[in-house]
């Protein structure tokens, strides 16, 4: 549901709900895990393209989980790369 003149949809890693998919589907998969200490380093493959995001340091996330990725609100760019407000 992006305002209208959308063109790019900016996420940082509090904008993304990453959690392991139910059925077996889900947009991505988990390539890897980087246990850091306090925070994890979590690198997806989706399609294509890599998405390398911070976890939950207690992430149950394992390599060859499919995951279901949503936005939390995130940040809205016009065709000039100005932000759109919500």
């Amino acid at each position: 549901d992006a305002p209208a003149g959308t063109e790019t949809i900016g996420a940082r890693t509090e904008h993304l709900e990453i959690a392991k998919s139910a059925n077996g589907g889900g947009e991505g998969v988990v390539q890897r895990i980087e246990h850091l200490g306090d925070q994890s380093h979590l690198h997806l493959s989706i399609g294509d393209r890599r998405l390398i995001t911070l976890a939950d340091p207690d992430t149950t996330l394992i390599k060859g989980d499919r995951v279901t990725i949503r936005y939390r609100d995130p940040l809205y760019f016009d065709a000039k790369g100005e932000r759109i407000g919500r």
